[in-house]
């Protein structure tokens, strides 16, 4: 085996040696240590919270819901219904088996390796270590560098919950990532970049393991001359500007009818004015780092609509809208992650999904309209990871759906029964007596064929 820190070599052949005891597959030791995470995430709350705010500066209620309730909810709807999912799935037996039994069980993979984003640092981390635990797996966690206090938060959870040899994280930069992907996991899991993402995939393919890998990419919205635009730029606008606009599934951009441009621009702006005000002290998360500060700052033009004042020292950039954005715009060459909402107006649909189709697979589609016929066919029309009508993140934010993409914004599907199985794989199982087989099929085979054809028809 090739050389590694001692640290990695030591933690990832104590995995190995702790998964092939079965304990990692034991449902009473996975329904208890999952218990116990879900108690103490509740019971450091606080702590988990100020964690958040010193790393993104979240508000302490975008945090709680999107990191800690959510997590909750996930874990106690794992637990209701773990021992329901990994009960056996009866198969039938052609009748020339018989008597005989088949069954299809669910087993996990042994050692995964789970890289978190920074942009979610505790939920990204926690959800697929949910799903990994309950299918039976050993977890190594690799949190995101970029958010340095929730980091040291999850590693000191998980910690203070499992037994090393199950679940544990390492923490580190780039250089660990790396070094982590020359070892052998029997699967990895990956939140973030399409760059990162497709090493994941390399070492997914180099050691012969499934991958799982969540990148984002750029979510479109569109409306239809026919809505609301008033409950639509509401429910954008909170959608989009949630934790800066640092959220994978947040609406990318707005696509709408020309006609219909000025007036849902100046919807978007009240309404922003209104959520957060004109001054410095907002409840908007701050953006995570001076790099992506600076590269936010690149994307924004002469004619770009800034609602408040920016704090370069604080990294609290303000609330701004593009209008008029082509679709050749530097903007739209990247996914914004941070809060620009750019708007293009089209002149009809046709135009909008002409260009929407040149565009990768996004993670989530968004769709504004009252004709169902219609918005049903730009589903059809578009590939995404998942769609949603008149609304914005709702699919993502559904602990009971699943998660994930589809090309470049990902691989895969999570959260829930969705995660218990991306984790696990199905197991085939046959059992037969030792009995007399009237359907034996062995030489001398003489004219068996011309009854069998006879016999066995499809």
């Amino acid at each position: 085996m090739a050389e590694y820190p001692h640290d990695f070599q030591a933690i990832f052949h104590k995995q190995k040696e702790f998964f092939e005891t079965g304990k990692s597959q034991d449902l009473t030791l996975r329904h208890e240590s999952l218990a116990q995470l879900s108690q103490e995430l509740e019971k450091r709350t606080d702590e988990a919270l100020e964690a958040l705010r010193a790393d993104l500066g979240k508000p302490a209620l975008e945090a709680w819901l999107a990191e800690i309730h959510f997590l909750r909810c996930e874990l106690r709807h794992c637990l209701k219904n773990l021992k329901r999912w990994q009960r056996p799935r009866r198969a039938a037996n052609p009748f020339y088996f018989w008597p005989a039994r088949s069954e299809i069980r669910r087993q996990p993979f042994g050692r995964v390796l789970i890289a978190s984003p920074w942009n979610y640092p505790l939920q990204l981390s926690l959800s697929p270590l949910i799903s990994a635990i309950a299918s039976g797996n050993c977890v190594i966690l690799k949190p995101s560098e970029c958010a340095p206090a929730t980091s040291a938060f999850v590693s000191d959870l998980i910690a203070s919950v499992f037994d090393p040899g199950h679940a544990t994280v390492i923490t580190g930069g780039s250089a660990t990532g790396e070094a982590l992907l020359t070892l052998p996991f029997e699967f990895f899991c990956y939140t973030g970049g399409e760059k990162v993402g497709r090493l994941y995939a390399e070492a997914g393919a180099r050691h012969l393991s499934p991958v799982l890998l969540e990148l984002g990419g750029k979510c479109p919205c569109l409306i239809d001359h026919d809505v609301d635009l008033e409950k639509a730029a509401e429910r954008i606008i909170a959608g989009k500007f949630f934790n800066a606009g640092q959220t994978c599934i947040a609406p990318d951009f707005v696509v709408l009818p020309s006609e219909l441009h000025d007036t849902f621009i100046q919807l978007c702006e009240e309404e922003i004015r209104r959520l957060y005000g004109v001054t410095s002290d907002r409840d908007l998360a701050k953006i995570v780092n001076k790099r992506h500060y600076q590269r936010l700052q690149n994307l924004t033009t002469s004619d770009t609509i800034s609602i408040g004042p920016d704090d370069q020292g604080k990294l609290s950039l303000a609330p701004r809208l593009l209008p008029n954005t082509q679709w050749d715009s530097p903007v739209m060459q990247e996914e914004i992650f941070g809060p620009l909402l750019p708007l293009l107006p089209c002149a009809n649909l046709a135009q909008a999904l002409h260009h929407l189709k040149s565009m990768p697979s996004p993670l989530a589609l968004y769709i504004f309209s009252k004709n169902r016929g219609e918005s049903e066919h730009i589903a059809s029309s578009l590939p995404s990871g998942s769609v949603c009508f008149n609304d914005v993140m709702k699919t993502g934010t559904n602990h009971l759906l699943p998660i994930g993409g589809l090309g470049k914004s990902g691989l895969g599907r999570y959260r829930g029964r969705s995660g218990f199985e991306q984790f696990s794989h199905e197991r085939s199982f046959t059992r037969r007596w030792l009995t007399r087989d009237p359907f034996a099929v062995k030489p001398p085979y003489r004219n068996k064929l011309g009854r069998l054809r006879k016999f066995l028809r499809p």
